[in-house]
């Protein structure tokens, strides 16, 4: 399941437990998605103080999840049991229970056996008291501490330097670090070992520490990043030396009926970043010196763009790369390797573990998308599993903002106890009409039909997806456009659903029909920017590129972007392929501000091997006597451009509202959803075809 660790300045903790005079301290949960329930708060008497997830004053252990075989939901806490921690290791422990024991932590790191020892000014009121232990089908369940680390940046004072060596500071945070002393070393070291040790007597059967992607233990033995001259730098072995003895830390404090494990990127994928041939050097040196039950094998490297996109690598990233890095580590190592990051299904993590390339594999965002996918695969129903589209949005993007794990495609997800109620509820047979098989529209229609309803949907074209369909041809977003329809293809056919397509329906056989609701979800269109020259034959708008060829876009051409989203730059790199000179202008600060980091990243890489030209704050003035007139957002100035052949308009969007408007009143309930409500994501657009219908029983009789 999961768990998470909650961190402050001592400074803060002193207000919280000056505010435990007044009454007990209560653990506040928010929604928990897979791998970390989320901490809101802690209630202290009659003050709340708010939780941060990464905290910039501490330097220990920020983040606990636990890496569980079954799907690791929210509902999954009831039906599966409680297996989470909320702990402080560096001196204040809130809470820690798991499988159904408790064991209670004062401020002070003093353990006691039941809440009637603990103070009264220190006591904690268990959140889970009553969940049982989990029953699961898994014959030998483990439970394990997974990413247990150290992160060593992102406001962090750890550093493995001393003065006056040269700093190098984190070119994706900002940041410049602070060289440890030996005091400092001395203390996460035994910070680790503590936390591991609180971690089996919480009933844990493992820890997993987290060597990878920068982090402290592999800033020590990079050669790059470690410049010390003391015992702890310089030669190979020096820079070994805190990674093993935290292990060996470790396995003291916690005795041998343990498993301890480590992560480890096996490619950093950035400029001076470990290699694979490093990485087995580094395997081989471990497993000599130290016992090692498992490692976990990863790619990426936190302080830089282009290593930080493989800490959650997106679509289009090949499925499974990791498997041959995988497997010279297993080879290195000769202990059981785990790999991750984009094995989609069970059909290729079979074929990895066949293989030999690793013993276990990892699918955390696949089990997002479809949190009972080990299941189905256990009882031969492969064909009803949901892929995860690659699209970061709402798992790692919500993450990354601080807000509750989602899923684009699987909008359910992070909202079980939230709408539990809603889903349980039974409400009268209703016939609704779905008009638009866009994202919104198909997950409306899926939604009513597993609620009992009569659905029919209705689609003027002849497939279902809408802006899929223009997505799924874009360079870098088709195999996530192209794994989204898939999934509501077969979910489709397996449903009831009355699909209509090629159907433009009119307001007699809407009224002929009978509906007891109306769902519009009829997306939206590209808006057009009422500028000199708008009528020009040279100026194409972003939902018609993607069938031209060079012969009709010409050699020199600019895209003006508005949202810094997918459309601007896919266009760009569509026409870059197609042998065009592209300059990519956008209005925003800079060039993919609206999509996920990772993602950026990748987009950004494929920009400068493409060759574009970027230019930011600008947007498009029109086309005056030839010139391309360009605009800039902070001085109001213009410039000309003279030479152009084509230009590519990706300025926003607008909603289809027209339909809407003639037909609200044809039904006791008519809604709209997605783009034709307002253009958004599609994030947006399933979220709200699953929740207006689950409140259709509440809507009903009156007109949206």
């Amino acid at each position: 399941m999961a768990g998470y660790m909650v961190c402050w300045p001592q400074d803060r903790w002193k207000q919280i437990k000056k505010a435990g005079d007044t009454g007990p301290i209560q653990v506040v949960y928010g929604s928990i998605h897979a791998r970390m329930p989320t901490i809101v708060s802690i209630q202290v008497g009659d003050t709340v103080f708010p939780v941060t997830q990464m905290n910039k004053h501490l330097y220990v252990l920020a983040r606990l999840p636990v890496t569980h075989r079954e799907p690791a939901f929210d509902y999954c806490m009831r039906e599966l049991g409680s297996q989470h921690s909320a702990l402080i290791p560096q001196g204040v422990a809130l809470e820690h229970q798991t499988n159904g024991r408790v064991t209670y932590w004062s401020w002070d790191c003093k353990s006691y056996q039941s809440l009637e020892e603990v103070p009264a000014d220190m006591q904690i009121i268990p959140w889970s008291a009553q969940v049982e232990k989990p029953h699961l089908e898994h014959q030998n369940p483990f439970n394990c501490c997974s990413k247990w680390a150290v992160w060593g940046e992102k406001g962090s004072t750890i550093e493995p330097r001393q003065l006056p060596d040269e700093l190098l500071p984190s070119l994706r945070f900002g940041a410049m670090p602070k060289p440890m002393n030996k005091e400092e070393i001395e203390e996460v070291i035994e910070g680790f070992a503590r936390s591991a040790k609180l971690a089996k007597e919480g009933g844990l059967d493992g820890v997993e520490i987290c060597c990878s992607h920068g982090y402290l233990p592999s800033q020590f033995w990079s050669s790059y990043t470690n410049l010390r001259t003391d015992e702890y730098g310089g030669t190979f072995e020096n820079r070994m030396r805190f990674a093993v003895e935290i292990i060996e830390k470790v396995w003291e404090a916690v005795g041998e009926d343990f498993t301890v494990g480590i992560r480890i990127s096996a490619d950093e994928m950035t400029m001076d970043g470990t290699t694979i041939q490093d990485a087995t050097q580094i395997v081989e040196y471990l497993v000599e010196r130290v016992r090692l039950d498992f490692i976990d094998v990863t790619a990426g490297d936190s302080s830089t763009y282009a290593g930080s996109t493989h800490i959650a690598p997106p679509s289009p990233v090949k499925h499974g790369y990791l498997s041959p890095q995988g497997f010279k580590v297993r080879m290195a190592g000769a202990v059981p390797v785990f790999i991750g990051s984009r094995i989609l299904d069970p059909s290729e993590a079979e074929k990895i573990i066949s293989t030999g390339k690793a013993d276990v594999v990892g699918m955390t965002r696949a089990m997002i998308t479809d949190p009972e996918m080990p299941n189905k695969a256990k009882h031969n129903k492969t064909d009803l599993i949901q892929a995860c589209i690659g699209c970061l949005q709402a798992c790692i993007g919500h993450y990354h903002k601080g807000l509750a794990i989602g899923c684009v495609q699987n909008p359910l997800a992070g909202k079980e106890e939230k709408l539990k109620e809603k889903i349980q509820q039974k409400s009268k047979r209703q016939r609704i009409l779905i008009m638009g098989a866009g994202p919104a529209g198909l997950q409306a229609a899926l939604t009513a039909d597993a609620q009992g309803h009569e659905v029919i949907l209705v689609e003027k074209q002849q497939v279902i997806g809408g802006m899929l369909n223009t997505l799924r041809k874009a360079p870098m977003r088709h195999e996530m456009a192209e794994s989204m329809i898939d999934n509501f293809s077969r979910q489709l056919s397996m449903s009831n659903v009355n699909v209509q397509l090629g159907i433009s329906i009119d307001n007699k056989a809407i009224t002929d029909l009978k509906p007891d609701a109306i769902i519009c979800a009829i997306g939206s269109k590209t808006y057009l920017p009422q500028q000199p020259g708008i009528d020009d034959t040279r100026i194409t708008l972003v939902d018609h590129l993607f069938t031209k060829t060079k012969e009709e876009l010409g050699n020199r051409t600019i895209v003006f972007d508005f949202g810094g989203d997918w459309a601007g730059i896919e266009a760009a790199l569509y026409m870059a392929k197609q042998g065009c000179e592209v300059t990519l202008i956008t209005a925003r600060l800079h060039v993919g501000e609206g999509v996920h980091q990772y993602l950026r990243n990748e987009y950004m890489k494929e920009l400068y091997q493409s060759k574009i030209k970027m230019k930011t704050h600008f947007d498009f003035g029109g086309i005056v006597e030839d010139k391309v007139i360009i605009r800039n957002l902070f001085t109001q100035t213009k410039e000309e451009i003279e030479e152009w052949d084509h230009i590519v308009l990706a300025v926003g969007r607008v909603p289809n509202v027209e339909l809407y408007e003639s037909i609200k009143h044809l039904a006791p309930t008519v809604l709209q959803i997605g783009d034709c409500l307002a253009p958004r994501t599609i994030e947006e657009a399933t979220t709200e075809g699953l929740e207006h219908v689950l409140n259709l029983p509440a809507l009903s009789n009156s007109i949206r």
